[in-house]
């Protein structure tokens, strides 16, 4: 035992500094701080700071965008804001989140007061959202420059990462002639336009494995490119090719083979693998959530980087088909011409019937229907009524037709989305994107995530403590994206700050009525502009483009 003892001065000393530490209060709780002045003073909060350090009671003072003291404050200020009876957090950063899909478009025809709230973010604002980070899914702005650009000249509410979007791009690089396996030549033409985006600014490379392009990608065409992303410091975010507990050929299950596929590009290439809204999607056939942690987990054990994100929703919104294996998709989109054929109708008929038993026709909700507006906030049980059929044949006929649907689907196992949000490599996101109350279209998501998770799932249901589930939205999807000074209340960083009212948080968002904005924030400031006071927008925007680490 001689190698485990210490000699007296020794074990003097490290009871005396073990004492000290137990004496000493945390300086950024109760040390006096003094300065001449600040910008803003927030004031009497109770401060979670983004890590699992225990809440403290302090002031915050704000020079600028940034936050140059933390404690019991003396000095001078332009402003002070009230925060007593309120904890106080950074701003919450989505780190799934599609607000570049919107401004892709024309908006020159909408009122100035949906351009507004498009251009201003609200209902992220409303729910404490600071950052988002975008190009999610494969699918959105491939100009990184461009995007960025946009979001500096309308003056963005919240700030803004930006992904590179494999999809998008490989439509550019190849059109409607999608080959499966590249030659040599085109992914040399990938990665060097991936190369490109990443010197731009982009954070990582996005996948959309369930869409056509991004079905035609081999996992070898994923590693290659995630290499290059890697390179340049950024990760690797997918909507994975099949997020259903469907049981395949020799018996595999679809959702755990595409989350071995995700974690076998990370090991690859390098590239840290952020695995998007992670679900179990119907058919369920008693898959449980611990299957699919567990291979997480293993990867994190092994010493891969792999995280992944969930909103709370049991529905998701997609076109109609994505409730349909790969199989029956072109490489373009919509459903591939063998299957519109009499034999092949049957085969999609007999695929749905099965998806049916966990997603009736009563809990599929259209969104948007392109030369059929009547059918908006309609189930399929109700068009299929309407139009004489039964349920089946109408799904058939839908997606075989010439536009296809945008759906809301109540697919997604429940348990097995409670049992993600504990784990604390499951980071929050809203798979939402900014959005006007006039427009219709909308999931209760894209305006009440981040209220619903803290509120529901973390103080009525205890699924996890406030301090976990602030770090799930805060620090830790800051240190995923490399966020330098963000998602953290600590001297030196950037004045991302929410003032939350626990008693009055709650979301409003309906599947029925989803434009209502969450409540509860009191105070909200995005690099030390306070864009919410007293629960009212001010009219103040102040969110810029963050550049990958590459770009810096």
């Amino acid at each position: 035992m001689k190698n485990c003892s210490l000699s007296l001065p020794k074990a003097s000393l490290y009871v005396a500094v073990l004492i000290l530490l137990l004496i000493t209060p945390w300086p950024t709780a109760d040390a006096e701080q003094k300065k001449d002045s600040y910008d803003i003073v927030i004031e009497g909060g109770k401060i979670y700071d983004g890590t699992l350090k225990p809440p403290y009671r302090a002031d915050i003072g704000i020079v600028g965008d940034k936050i140059v003291a933390v404690g019991k404050l003396k000095g001078k200020s332009s402003k002070i804001l009230k925060a007593d009876g309120c904890i106080v957090t950074p701003g919450f950063i989505d780190i799934h989140e599609h607000s570049d899909m919107v401004f892709s478009g024309d908006l020159d025809g909408l009122l100035p007061e949906d351009k507004k709230e498009l251009e201003g973010n609200f209902n992220a604002l409303y729910q404490g959202v600071t950052t988002v980070v975008t190009g999610n899914c494969g699918n959105s702005i491939s100009d990184t420059a461009k995007w960025f650009a946009i979001v500096e000249s309308i003056h963005f509410g919240t700030n803004v990462m930006h992904l590179v979007p494999h999809g998008r791009i490989r439509y550019e690089l190849f059109g409607d002639n999608q080959p499966k396996a590249l030659t040599l030549e085109q992914l040399d033409t990938f990665k060097a336009r991936v190369e490109q985006e990443m010197k731009k600014g982009a954070c990582g490379m996005s996948t959309g494995l369930a869409y056509a392009p991004g079905i035609n990608a081999t996992t070898e065409e994923l590693i290659e490119l995630s290499k290059v992303v890697n390179r340049y410091g950024g990760i690797y975010a997918t909507h994975m090719r099949d997020e259903r507990g469907a049981v395949l050929e020799g018996g595999k299950i679809a959702v755990l083979e595409a989350i071995r596929e995700a974690i076998e590009i990370g090991r690859q290439s390098g590239a840290p693998v952020q695995i998007s809204h992670l679900k179990l999607q119907a058919p369920h056939n008693g898959v449980k959530a611990s299957q699919m942690l567990n291979l997480i987990e293993a990867a994190r054990k092994e010493g891969l980087d792999v995280t992944t994100d969930s909103y709370p929703y049991t529905a998701g919104a997609s076109e109609l088909c994505i409730l349909l294996p790969s199989r029956f998709k072109k490489a373009t989109g919509g459903i591939a011409e063998e299957y519109k054929t009499e034999a092949g109708k049957r085969e999609i008929g007999s695929a749905i019937e099965k998806v049916f038993v966990d997603i009736p026709p009563d809990k599929i909700i259209f969104l948007e229907y392109e030369g059929k507006p009547e059918y908006k906030g309609k189930t399929l049980k109700d068009i299929s009524a309407a139009e004489g059929k039964n349920s089946l044949d109408c799904y058939v006929d839908i997606v075989c037709g010439d536009s296809m649907p945008t759906v809301i689907a109540f697919a997604h196992n429940e348990k097995a989305m409670r049992d993600f949000m504990p784990n604390h490599y499951v980071f929050t996101c809203s798979d939402g994107m900014t959005w006007s109350r006039d427009i219709k279209g909308a999931h209760p998501r894209f305006y009440g995530a981040f209220a619903r998770k803290l509120k529901k799932y973390c103080l009525d249901d205890g699924l996890m403590s406030l301090t976990a589930a602030i770090r799930s939205m805060t620090y830790l999807p800051a240190e995923k994206m490399g966020m330098t000074g963000r998602g953290k209340i600590a001297e030196g960083a950037f004045a991302d700050i929410a003032v939350i009212d626990l008693k009055s948080l709650k979301d409003r968002a309906t599947y029925e009525n989803p434009t209502q904005y969450a409540e509860g924030i009191v105070h909200l400031l995005v690099n030390g502009v306070v864009t919410i006071e007293d629960r009212k927008l001010t009219g103040r925007r102040a969110g810029r483009p963050l550049k990958g680490r590459a770009a810096r």
